[in-house]
């Protein structure tokens, strides 16, 4: 027969051999050994880890032997004593009775001294458990009184052990031993109640009570009680400022603050709920030192908490309990007695220990004046303070848009105007805040400048002078959008309407002219002076911050302006490193971008939403302004040159092929240079600006007439006749802006006209030609053809009349051309191919 090891049934093998198979058999088998190595392996652990109490068990069994073995051979002695004596006699029977009840009483009142004793440990754990320190320590004192008294061996006093018949230190050694597990009870007392102090959770009476065991059981002065509480305090504000703030309100026994880490460095807050707790958390543990040192400490009316329980405690019989003290004070030696098991026995404790109360010196109470309680808290409120800004600082840091700083500096507000300190405390919790927001919201904003900084520097190294479509803003204004994707069925009209307002936007972009480059680039500082302006419209708006959303504009201006200064520095270096080298007209295409980001910063509000003062506003703007007119100056002289080398290019090449004198008028190398610089001054994208590309215009058709006039000089031209009439024709150009710009060309023509009418400016002979007058008509009529060619080198004329009747007067405001039987084409083009009528036109 077999034993299950668990249920303790016994097994038997037939009747598992009938009920089961074989293999189920060998599972029960095994699992019946596993059962029984486990039960071993149980046995063994077991035995190892009680092996000392078995001994200790054994030798105590051993001793009690001996003992009993003792107590039979004295109660055998016993015996044999009362049975040799003789019986008293009748007469002294009465007065032995009356001494066996006094020494009965006499022991009964031994016996509640000793219960006293033995029942003290336990309930000191319990109060220390509760942490009833100062229950705890009444008790304790009450103890060490009945000790005092079990040990009192005075001959002389007729209340003695001795006297009585009873040696307590010989008879009873119990006590002494008893004594010495009770005593250790002070140092336990002592430090338990100490650390407690350093608790963030508890109340002013649960404080007093502490503070008072300390100042009961080692008898201190109520000012050193003060120095430990903010000496705790103290460390307790530390743990929070090295653990992040979060600690829990409760102790334990080793003094560290529970489900505390203790190890690693503390936990950046990355939500405004956790800095809001973590900073609170900080601040509770100061304004709850001060409130509850002046509850205690301060008298309210005529004295304060403190030295109420002391009077109260030394008070012969209070007829009533105190109606200004809490229910936890209103103590005595009854109610600690009370709380012992078995509390009936020991009502027969003398009436001295009964109305024991401890000792207390009110002399230390009332030599503590509130000017020296408030010269403490001063000093321990600055130390703590200047401990707690560094930490409200590294709390903020982990915030990281100023919407969220400025929420949480909200509500630490509220809450340091709630926490019950006086004004100037309040004042300077209040500032530390802020200085704490003031400082984090700069911070927000300069590491977005430093970005921003960052971004736009590598934006402008990506820029290739290859990427020439990217940079043409008709090329951008004829690139067809994307079409928005269709939102899924079953969506809201929002859905649409954001699709819709990200299309009307890139519309708008793509009619103000800005390349999606262009965009990309200025959209970097855009972006980060809408976000702080945003930031500050949003901490604007209460007037109790004012002052210090001005401290923070002007500590954050200095940044701004710097930002601005080296956004023109970076331009400034960028331009000087492309324009030296303009040969190639992609690397004009990209110096005009340059010119066009220039000319943006100088127009838009950059420098004013992203914090700058006026004067720097100004100089930045202007910088900008002087940046793109160097730029367009550039281009202008590049533009120009390049023309006058195509101009000299095809003169040279018809030199060499004409024979004959060519027919005065404008030729066709000069339209297509003069068609050709209006082309790229459309394609400079400044039709937004009218001002600047106006003064564009008119600096380019003013270098251009200059360096064909130089060209002219230098021999460039078919024959006089045709370099008179591009003169005259340029000047009816230039003469259309009114800035009195041709006075060059005026004194050039003069000068050709006063030259010898045999021989021309090129050597060949000549007779004479056209008078000036003719000259000058031609070139007003040839202006009035070629008007709509070179647009972009003609002033903007400014509109007629709406009931003006003549269309082709507003059509072409620089002359409408007279209509001639012979038409004569501005332009010389080919004849038309004789095939060209044998072609078959499709009607339909």
């Amino acid at each position: 027969m077999a034993t299950s090891p668990r249920s303790g049934q016994r097994v038997d093998p037939d009747q598992l051999f009938t009920k089961y198979t074989i293999a189920e058999v060998r599972e029960k088998q095994i699992q019946l050994s596993a059962d029984a190595e486990a039960k071993e392996e149980e046995l063994r652990v077991m035995v190892g880890e009680r092996y000392r109490d078995l001994l200790q068990s054994s030798t105590v069994i051993i001793s009690l032997a001996f003992s009993a073995k003792r107590v039979h051979d004295a109660l055998d002695e016993i015996r044999d004593a009362i049975q040799s004596q003789q019986s008293p006699p009748v007469r002294n029977r009465v007065s032995n009775i009356a001494k066996e009840d006094s020494h009965l009483r006499t022991l009964q009142i031994l016996c509640a001294h000793i219960k006293l004793l033995l029942d003290a440990p336990e309930q000191l754990w319990r109060l220390i458990e509760r942490e009833k320190y100062f229950q705890a320590a009444w008790l304790f004192l009450l103890a060490r009184v009945v000790h005092r008294a079990l040990i009192r061996d005075d001959a002389q006093d007729e209340e003695s052990w001795l006297n009585q018949g009873v040696d307590v230190l010989e008879q009873f050694p119990l006590i002494q031993r008893q004594w010495e597990s009770v005593s250790h009870f002070r140092t336990q007392i002592i430090h338990r109640a100490t650390l407690s102090l350093r608790a963030t959770e508890k109340s002013y009476e649960d404080v007093c009570a502490t503070l008072l065991t300390l100042h009961i059981l080692e008898s201190r002065p109520l000012t050193d009680t003060l120095n430990i509480y903010l000496s705790q305090r103290t460390k307790t504000l530390n743990v929070l400022l090295c653990k992040g703030g979060e600690i829990s309100g409760k102790s334990v026994p080793n003094g560290q603050p529970a489900e505390a880490h203790t190890s690693g460095k503390p936990e950046l807050c990355h939500t405004k709920d956790e800095v809001k707790r973590s900073v609170q958390s900080l601040l509770a543990v100061v304004s709850d030192t001060l409130n509850i040192s002046r509850e205690i400490f301060a008298a309210s009316s005529a004295k304060s908490l403190a030295t109420q329980v002391l009077e109260y405690m030394q008070e012969e019989s209070p007829s009533t309990p105190a109606p200004t003290l809490p229910a936890g004070f209103l103590i005595n030696t009854q109610a600690i007695l009370a709380m012992l098991p078995s509390s009936t026995y020991l009502s027969l404790l003398p009436p001295n220990i009964k109305s024991y109360k401890p000792f207390v010196d009110l002399s230390s109470s009332s030599n503590f004046c509130t000017e020296t309680l408030e010269t403490k808290l001063g000093d321990w409120f600055r130390q703590s303070t200047a401990n707690v800004r560094d930490a409200l600082q590294r709390a903020f840091s982990s915030l990281q848009n100023v919407a969220g700083v400025w929420r949480v500096r909200s509500a630490l507000q509220k809450w340091i105007s709630r926490c019950g300190l006086n004004h100037d405390e309040r004042s300077v919790l209040s500032r530390l805040v802020d200085e704490a927001t003031g400082e984090r919201t700069t911070g927000i904003w300069k590491t977005a400048l430093a970005h921003a900084e960052e971004s736009f520097v590598e934006q402008l190294e990506i820029i290739r002078p290859e990427q020439v479509e990217e940079f043409s803003p008709l090329y951008n204004i004829f690139c067809p959008l994307p079409v928005p994707a269709h939102p899924p069925p079953g969506s809201r009209p929002s859905a649409f309407e954001a699709s819709f307002q990200t299309l009307k936007a890139r519309l708008a972009r793509q009619l103000q002219g800005r390349t999606p480059r262009l965009q990309e680039v200025l959209s970097l500082l855009e972006d980060t002076a809408v976000s702080v302006q945003r930031d500050l419209s949003r901490i604007s708006g209460k007037e109790e911050q004012c002052q210090l959303v001005e401290g923070v504009v002007t500590s954050h201006r200095p940044e701004a302006e710097n930002l601005c200064s080296k956004i023109l520095n970076i331009l400034t270096e960028s331009v000087d490193r492309l324009a030296q080298n303009l040969d190639l007209a992609s690397g004009a295409q990209c110096l005009v971008f340059y010119g066009r980001l220039a000319l943006e910063l100088s127009t838009s509000s950059f420098a004013s939403s992203i914090g700058c003062g006026h004067a720097t506003q100004t100089n930045f703007r202007q910088g900008a302004a002087a940046l793109f007119t160097r730029v367009m100056e550039r281009w202008t002289d590049h533009a120009t040159s390049s023309e006058i080398a195509k101009y000299t290019a095809g003169t040279n090449a018809l030199q060499s092929r004409l024979t004959a004198t060519t027919p005065a008028g404008s030729s066709l190398l000069m339209l297509e240079c003069l068609h050709s610089l209006s082309s790229s001054l459309h394609a400079l994208g400044l039709v937004h600006h009218p001002l600047p590309f106006s003064d564009v215009a008119f600096e380019t058709i003013t270098k251009f007439s200059a360096a064909f006039v130089d060209a002219v000089n230098g021999g460039v031209c078919l024959d006089r006749d045709q370099a008179l009439f591009e003169l005259y024709f340029l000047r009816r150009v230039v003469s259309t802006w009114g800035r009195r710009s041709d006075i060059l060309l005026g004194k050039t023509i003069t000068r050709l006209e006063s030259q010898h009418w045999s021989t021309d400016v090129c050597g060949k002979f000549h007779s004479p030609g056209k008078s000036p007058h003719d000259l000058d008509r031609s070139a007003s009529e040839t202006l009035a053809r070629t008007q709509m060619l070179i647009t972009a080198l003609l002033p903007v004329a400014t509109l007629p009349a709406k009931d003006s009747g003549d269309k082709l007067a507003a059509l072409l405001s620089h002359g409408v051309p007279t209509v001639d039987t012979t038409f004569v084409p501005a332009v010389n083009l080919a004849q038309p191919s004789s095939r060209f009528p044998l072609l078959l036109i499709d009607k339909r």
